[in-house]
């Protein structure tokens, strides 16, 4: 924890002091006792709110509504952030697994607020002016023994948020930790309940899972990633959420080409993938089950997998930009796949597609290294390279003709903008077009043979 924030704490601490002993609690706690380092810092004490804005009303500190029904705010001061909650019992429809409890009862008693979070090592309290541990759920035990355990019966904690399930998943990849075998066993059996939580909740997750590895880097953990998603196919949430994915299980391979299945190939690149490539690796070969249920043979399966990758983004409410660049990698993954495209032709889908040129190029790379073990760049990659310093025109833009040119030559507004790619094209073929003298000269001629 910065030392800046430790004296705004211990500032904040002072001015509740009169009233209620001020504490961090939750992964901020954990952390800074793991010897790691804190992103974000909660705050609780049995005070009210209201009691607390009257506290700071004339301090240097800040309140603003976040979620007065569960008593949150946030205390700020200049850069310094902190969630603040009133110790709380919370209640549940247990029939539902709605992440939003149905009643919430404030209290003063510290234990009932442990009872109401999720696992024990989240569940550790430090009094901030006395640097002093209150553990009322045998968190410290949990934390030196690195195990995610509930802070209750784990049917209550599972049944009450299923959300819960995920971040179980979650904390386990990001911290290395293993799951008390109970606790494993009930989030299975309650693995439906996370169909009950809004998509945007269950992605947001999805995609700290599927980046854990880049979460603590002092652990060394560097597949942190992969831990949680096989935990994901363990706890059945793979099959709910991504069935798509798990659909390439025991689909056959051609040993010629892979060494896996087309689940084995699809873990393999995921785990080799770098943290923005990896919904491209767990996608990319989607449409390989589907071809074969339907032809015997996987032949299209990118145009398949790219119309199937689209669906399961937007099912995720993914971005538009996000959804578009990885079903490009999708889309185009298969492209020179035996290295026999006309290198002008690889040159012009290099620069076609320069918004994903360097993603599909690093793509390969990692599908190459799932399917044979070893990683190879692809030609790809050498046609990238070469148009970004042969002066090769990268846009419209970089064109030594424009609009005005095609208006002075009388080609019809209709057919302008096929005129001005066409000439692209043919001055990535031929770089002499880049002369402006000779551009037009091309397009005078194309005038005139009305191929425009």
């Amino acid at each position: 924890m910065l030392e800046s924030t430790r004296q705004k704490l211990n500032e904040l601490a002072r001015l509740f002091e009169p009233f209620a002993t001020l504490y961090t609690v939750g992964g901020c706690v954990r952390d800074e006792l793991m010897g790691l380092e804190c992103f974000d810092v909660d705050v609780c004490s049995k005070l009210e709110v209201e009691t607390v804005k009257t506290i700071l009303k004339t301090s240097d500190f800040a309140v603003s509504d976040k979620n007065l029904r569960v008593g949150t705010v946030i205390i700020s001061s200049g850069d310094f952030h902190v969630e603040y909650t009133t110790f709380r019992t919370d209640s549940y429809d247990r029939t539902k697994g709605d992440h939003a409890p149905t009643k919430v009862v404030f209290t003063d008693d510290q234990r009932l607020d442990a009872l109401r979070r999720d696992f024990s090592c989240n569940a550790i309290y430090k009094d901030v002016l006395k640097d002093e541990i209150v553990d009322v759920v045998g968190g410290l035990n949990d934390l030196k023994n690195r195990v995610l355990r509930t802070v209750d019966e784990p049917e209550r904690v599972f049944e009450a948020d299923g959300l819960r399930i995920l971040r179980l998943v979650r904390f386990a990849a990001e911290l290395g930790f293993e799951i008390e075998p109970k606790t494993f066993e009930v989030a299975k059996a309650n693995a439906w309940r996370v169909k009950d939580i809004a998509v945007e909740r269950i992605r947001d997750e999805l995609n700290r899972i599927f980046v854990a590895d880049t979460r603590h880097k002092e652990l060394g953990l560097k597949k942190g990633h992969l831990a949680g998603f096989m935990l994901l196919d363990e706890l059945g949430l793979l099959d709910m959420l991504l069935p798509e994915v798990t659909a390439l299980k025991g689909l056959k391979q051609p040993t010629k080409w892979h060494l896996y299945d087309g689940f084995g190939h699809t873990v393999k690149a995921f785990e080799v993938a770098p943290q923005n490539l990896r919904w491209a690796a767990l996608l990319h070969d989607v449409g390989k089950a589907v071809c074969m249920a339907r032809q015997g043979n996987m032949h299209g399966h990118d145009v398949v997998g790219e119309e199937m990758a689209r669906k399961i983004l937007e099912r995720l409410k993914f971005s538009n930009a996000e959804t578009e660049r990885i079903c490009g990698i999708v889309r185009w993954h298969m492209v020179d796949i035996n290295g026999d495209m006309r290198w002008n032709k690889l040159r012009w889908f290099a620069v076609e597609h320069l918004a994903i040129a360097d993603d599909l190029c690093a793509f390969k790379r990692v599908d190459s290294e799932a399917s044979c073990g070893e990683p190879h760049d692809s030609r790809l990659k050498d046609a990238l390279e070469e148009v970004r310093r042969d002066g090769t025109p990268l846009a419209l833009k970089d064109l030594k003709v424009s609009g005005e040119d095609l208006i002075a030559l009388g080609v019809a507004p209709k057919d302008r903008a096929k005129a001005l790619k066409d000439l692209w094209r043919a001055t990535v073929y031929n770089l002499e077009l880049c002369d402006r003298e000779k551009a037009l000269q091309y397009l005078k001629k194309c005038v005139k043979s009305q191929e425009v």
